[in-house]
């Protein structure tokens, strides 16, 4: 079995960075709260200064983080020159309730009220969320985020795919990168881990033959730059589209007829 042979049907849900409109990206209750909403979830690998794969979007910790205010962290905040030991003693959850980023809590008092009450989330580690999801047999979606001009480069992959055998997931994992050769180094390593090549601003010329090169099945696409006309042309050639990041319902219906198997968003049910 691969990931995409746990699925009966197309049109299938997935949950970008966790249910991201009514908790903090990347979290713990993010995750916890996509759990029977959604058909797998997404998430993003990057790495702390001790070589530790964790559950964080960007490069840099203001966005998402409460660093700016402790003493312990300096510009230019960048994750990978910080310890796991330091990076979990951030409040990576407050800025939601602050920011309010999607409206969601301006227009639910009671929400508000709700995600008030958890503790304050740490930035997790992809071993944590990878034990929550195999309790709940759910999928999941790993982005490997783009590790160069760091020395993480050469092993973000390998470090990614440890964690991933440790709890014998492959089965239940697709991987995928902005660094395409990432999922070319994949398919070297862990052949039957299902890989996916993403993309935004252009596609590749000649895409079917880009793709087949990097020996991925999957391309993962901007809803700005995806066409029917496309989606057509890769089904043809036995590659899987999915979208991103689709938050209007009308938008994913439209893709879904397109022939698109998945979209990302960050809005569930």
């Amino acid at each position: 079995m691969s990931f995409w042979d746990r699925f009966s049907g197309d049109r299938l849900v997935a949950a970008h960075r966790g249910y991201r409109a009514i908790r903090a990206e990347n979290t713990l209750s993010a995750f916890e709260a996509s759990i029977g909403r959604c058909d797998f979830i997404e998430l993003d690998v990057g790495f702390s200064k001790d070589g530790v794969p964790i559950i964080i979007h960007d490069d840099t910790l203001q966005r998402t983080s409460d660093a700016e205010s402790l003493a312990l962290f300096s510009p230019p905040y960048n994750v990978v020159d910080y310890p796991y030991e330091m990076l979990k003693q951030l409040d990576v959850s407050s800025w939601f309730l602050a920011s309010d980023p999607f409206g969601t809590l301006v227009q639910s008092k009671g929400l508000r009220e709700e995600i008030a009450q958890l503790p304050p989330q740490r930035i997790p580690t992809l071993d944590t969320v990878l034990s929550l999801l195999k309790q709940h047999n759910l999928p999941v979606n790993i982005e490997i985020k783009d590790m160069r001009n760091t020395r993480f480069d050469t092993t973000a992959v390998q470090k990614t795919l440890e964690v991933i055998r440790n709890h014998t997931m492959e089965e239940m994992v697709l991987l995928s990168s902005f660094n395409h050769r990432y999922v070319a180094e994949a398919k070297v390593l862990a052949p039957e881990i299902e890989r996916a090549a993403l993309q935004e601003d252009a596609h590749a010329d000649h895409l079917v033959s880009y793709l087949q090169s990097l020996g991925v099945h999957c391309y993962h696409s901007d809803k700005e730059i995806i066409t029917e006309p496309l989606v057509q042309t890769l089904l043809a050639a036995g590659i899987t589209v999915n979208v991103f990041t689709v938050n209007d319902p009308a938008e994913q219906e439209k893709l879904f007829g397109y022939g698109v198997r998945s979209v990302f968003t960050d809005f569930l049910l």
